[in-house]
């Protein structure tokens, strides 16, 4: 596999937030802007306003997720390493978690960045595995 999981993670991440700035509608907030607008930007996340949290709790994690990603790619790429295998794992516990709850959901997507992480991550391994023993043998 080859090291795409930064990438991906933030491609993952635009997509999330994109669709949540630009068409809340197609997530189920239609007049969510004009909404939090109304209510004054400062504080418009409250315990009393769902609509809003709920809105809120699905742009966040779509920016995190691009943050994420950036680091991930900046280990791929400036580091010249695969992610380490606890990333492709907890990415995969946390991804088949989230599908179970909810089947439609874009964690499909994570899934795939996950499987590519671990494959990754064992391929690594297995080279410097070899090297090492080249290593020894010289």
């Amino acid at each position: 596999m080859r090291k795409i999981s930064g990438i991906a993670l933030v491609a993952i991440g635009l997509l999330h937030s994109l669709i949540a700035l630009a068409i809340p509608e197609a997530i189920g907030f239609p007049g969510i802007l004009q909404e939090i607008i109304s209510v004054g930007v400062v504080g418009a996340v409250r315990s009393d306003s769902l609509r809003i949290w709920g809105y809120y709790w699905f742009l966040v994690p779509g920016l995190f997720l691009i943050l994420y990603g950036l680091l991930c790619y900046w280990i791929e790429h400036q580091l010249n390493r695969s992610l380490p295998g606890f990333f492709g794992w907890g990415l995969l516990v946390v991804s088949c978690f989230c599908i179970l709850l909810y089947i439609d959901s874009g964690f499909w997507l994570v899934l795939l960045v996950a499987i590519n992480a671990i494959v990754a991550s064992l391929r690594d391994e297995k080279l410097q595995q070899s090297s090492f023993v080249e290593n020894l043998n010289d």
